[in-house]
């Protein structure tokens, strides 16, 4: 097992990729240290972003969306104008993210307009194979056009870039820019990835599988679409 580490990595985030591979790591610590990750992540795209003046668009599946992406979202909001943001509810039929071919579908969303998208920004909390990150790409790029797609994660397995490139088409996939902290290359028979995000992802945030983490409605999502609301009636 080799992990190698990228170069936005120090001795602060490798404490915090530490605590989420060891597995006695408990729920509430675990959600608060993606947290921490997803502001790292958040100042790394900062830095390759131009200005502060472009639109950009985040886009999280549901186990992440209060923790993770949440992270990178308050990052991005300290400097970037306009952020939107999108949260799916995908089905896996696997417990682990194996092959970007797979398909996961999307039982659910809640996505914010997305006119004129700059930089569109995919988070997840670790990339195996893919599919998850494929089927919600998929999805927006039938309506979005950016300049830009960023694709963020903790982990990456080390191959996972090279399995997303492929089944976009070359004009999709030339606007990938990959953001990670560490790239393992160890994989169970399950399809886990090690030391990875230390196990199942539902599980270690507290969810209760993936039928608890579909039937959850995440805070952020709650709190935008009011404020969505608001607006439209404010400008009525």
């Amino acid at each position: 097992m080799t992990r190698q580490y990228s170069a936005l990595v120090d001795a602060d985030v490798k404490q915090l990729l530490n605590v989420i591979a060891d597995k006695s790591t408990p729920p509430q610590a675990y959600q608060g240290t993606m947290t921490q990750l997803g502001k790292r992540l958040g100042s790394a795209m900062l830095a390759a972003l131009e200005n502060q003046h472009q639109r950009a668009y985040l886009v999280a599946t549901v186990e992440d969306a209060d923790f993770l992406s949440l992270g990178v979202l308050k990052q991005l909001e300290t400097q970037i104008d306009s952020v939107g943001f999108a949260c799916f509810w995908n089905q896996r039929t696997t417990l682990f993210d194996l092959n970007a071919l797979a398909v996961a579908p999307i039982l659910k969303q809640y996505q914010e307009p997305a006119n004129q998208v700059d930089t569109l920004i995919v988070v997840k909390s670790i990339i195996s194979g893919g599919c998850v990150v494929k089927t919600n790409l998929q999805n927006l790029i039938q309506t979005i056009s950016p300049q830009r797609i960023f694709i963020a994660a903790p982990v990456l397995y080390h191959s996972a870039e090279a399995a997303l490139r492929q089944v976009f088409s070359p004009d999709i996939s030339q606007k990938f820019e990959f953001f990670y902290f560490a790239i393992d290359d160890e994989r169970t028979d399950q399809g886990e990835v090690l030391p990875g995000v230390g196990g199942i992802i539902y599980d270690r945030l507290g969810f209760d599988g993936q039928e608890g983490k579909n039937s959850y409605t995440p805070a952020i999502v709650k709190q935008r679409r009011q404020q969505f609301l608001d607006r439209r009636k404010v400008n009525a």
